[in-house]
């Protein structure tokens, strides 16, 4: 099996193909609302970024470096670096009440193939990051972030500073206009949720509102890809994918090849109720060959002292969507849900059901719902903000072994996001969570993130 299943990870590839792809159809056909703008692209696989204007509404804030940027874009190579700082503070409950800073750095390179004249419809990805600071992570007790950009890169002691790792390095070759491959290391938080799809650093911060709790277990932040996509229409995709279920965000992943592998399905849609876009993503993760503890399965063994059962497969799905429910003005034929903003002026309301392997994962059931929107406030059309709510119900505190955890946890989180300019955004973010520990108290907290894009 293990011998097979690596031929099908030279053979097949991931989900960022799915971005790549909506993103040059929504750049084709731009929104005029305030959103950023793009050049369409005639002879590359990727549009070409307008680095030009002032400084307020430029998308890029280091703007066009003087042409060269352009330039070097219209050739096939561009850069993009995202500099993220977070503080968040418990202010009552937790484990104890505290404050934290954090820094993220991502740098991004693109080398368009295709418009270099060198490949038609291939791509190299590059993505790579840091770290700086701590969070409050672990002092809210809950079983996942309420910080969920800055958890990640993934480490093993939580918070350890990253000063550099490659997260992402990838090739995807488009075989027609319909159906492409990817090969190579990935990252995985990016989803198809208009509203609740910014990995935790435009959108919610709460990892249960930016991504399903379910595949907490059984996906990986980074990690080696294989990966086939398929564009039905324009509105339409289907994923297929095998990656290793061990995170490799500090390594090369090639170690963990044989130590179990999680095959992804995901069907991404997008429809309109009338003149109201909507959309949704239907998707299931199978992890086999894996060592997962078996929730009950507790033995004492006279020589060894108290050991848990495993197994070696593990499963969950779910259904994320988004609607708008309100727009000022008409929305163009296609949008992005994956570049973790809201690109209309309007309301919407958007929902996440998640369902897991009861025998292996703590979280066999998840609900997130809420409404998100831009545009609020007169002269503010780009402000964007958001109310959320989720709920976990958690396995039999009496069936896992020696076990403290509450049979549920829920949350809740409000952020508002002032858009100072095209490429900075501050946001005030507020969560309630109920402790999914015995005998810690349910946490209140209060957080700003200031981001900027170069």
């Amino acid at each position: 099996m293990r011998k097979t299943c690596l031929m099908i990870l030279l053979l097949v590839l991931n989900i960022p193909a799915i971005a790549l792809v909506r993103s040059a159809s929504a750049a084709a056909d731009p929104p005029d609302q305030g959103v950023e703008t793009e050049t369409a692209a005639t002879e590359g696989l990727l549009p070409v970024p307008e680095y030009s204007g002032d400084w307020k509404n430029r998308e890029f804030l280091s703007g066009d470096w003087g042409g060269t940027r352009g330039k070097w874009a219209d050739k096939g190579l561009t850069f993009d670096f995202h500099w993220l700082q977070v503080g968040q503070g418990i202010v009552s409950g937790g484990v104890e009440e505290d404050w934290a800073y954090v820094t993220n750095l991502d740098y991004y390179i693109n080398l368009d193939l295709m418009r270099m004249n060198v490949l038609p419809g291939a791509l190299i990805a590059f993505r790579g990051q840091s770290r700086f600071g701590a969070t409050v992570n672990g002092e809210t007790g809950l079983l996942l972030p309420v910080n969920t950009y800055s958890y990640f890169p993934f480490t093993t002691e939580l918070d350890d500073d990253v000063p550099f790792t490659i997260t992402e390095l990838n090739y995807t070759q488009f075989l027609t206009d319909q159906f492409g491959l990817l090969l190579g290391k990935v990252t995985t938080m990016k989803t198809s949720n208009e509203f609740a799809g910014g990995e935790g650093r435009t959108q919610f911060m709460n990892f249960q509102l930016s991504y399903s709790g379910v595949f907490g277990q059984v996906v990986p932040y980074s990690t080696l890809a294989a990966a086939a996509v398929w564009l039905p229409s324009p509105k339409a995709a289907v994923t297929t994918m095998f990656m290793n279920t061990t995170d490799a965000s500090t390594s090369s992943g090639f170690g963990d090849i044989g130590d179990g592998i999680t095959w992804w399905n995901s069907v991404d849609y997008q429809y309109r109720a009338g003149r109201l876009p909507g959309g949704g993503t239907v998707g299931f993760a199978f992890a086999f060959d894996g060592d997962f503890a078996r929730i009950g399965g507790i033995y004492i063994d006279p020589g060894l002292g108290i050991s848990l059962e495993k197994k070696s497969q593990a499963w969950a799905g779910s259904w994320s969507a988004w609607q708008y429910v309100y727009l000022k003005g008409d929305p163009p034929e296609l949008i992005d849900p994956t570049d973790g903003r809201q690109d209309l002026e309007g309301l919407g309301v958007f929902w996440d059901l998640g369902l897991a392997d009861e025998s292996t994962n703590p979280t066999s059931f998840s609900v997130a719902a809420g409404l998100s929107g831009r545009g609020m406030i007169p002269r503010r059309g780009n402000d964007t903000y958001g109310l959320g709510y989720f709920y976990n119900d958690l396995q039999d505190p009496r069936s896992i072994a020696l076990s403290e955890l509450e049979g549920s946890a829920q949350g809740l989180e409000v952020y508002y996001n002032l858009a100072i300019a095209q490429s900075i955004a501050f946001s005030l973010d507020f969560q309630w969570t109920q402790s999914a520990v015995r005998e810690i108290d349910d946490a209140i907290m209060l957080g700003a993130r200031l981001n900027i894009r170069f």
